[in-house]
């Protein structure tokens, strides 16, 4: 028996948007720290950790979250790339491959 989603696919397009936000932000933070190069790597984690609440201050748990972010995001892309819209196919496309780019990331931050 087959199931179906009574979610439109457009729904799930801007959910998977807005999944991919935080992951997007946290390297956007990340790369605007990691482009003055008179600090050392230590002191460049710790100004980028002192941004965060104090239940994010570990680079592995900002990894973790923003990969299960990137997750979240490319379920409900994949869920929303059955629409025949060209455009929103294209916008999941794009968000499932800068969702791995992003995944890809955050494992070698974590490492």
């Amino acid at each position: 028996m087959a199931t179906t989603s009574h979610v439109p696919s457009k729904v799930t397009a801007l959910i998977a948007v807005a999944f991919l936000l935080p992951a997007l932000i946290f390297f956007l933070m990340w790369l605007s720290i990691g482009f003055q190069s008179d600090m050392n790597a230590n002191e460049k984690i710790d100004i980028y950790l002192h941004k965060y609440p104090a239940f994010m201050r570990n680079i592995s748990a900002i990894g973790f979250t923003s990969i299960v972010c990137c997750v979240l995001s490319m379920i409900f892309a994949a869920r929303s790339f059955k629409k025949h819209l060209l455009s929103v196919r294209v916008l999941m496309m794009l968000t499932v491959i800068a969702d791995l780019v992003l995944i890809l990331f955050n494992i070698n931050q974590i490492l």
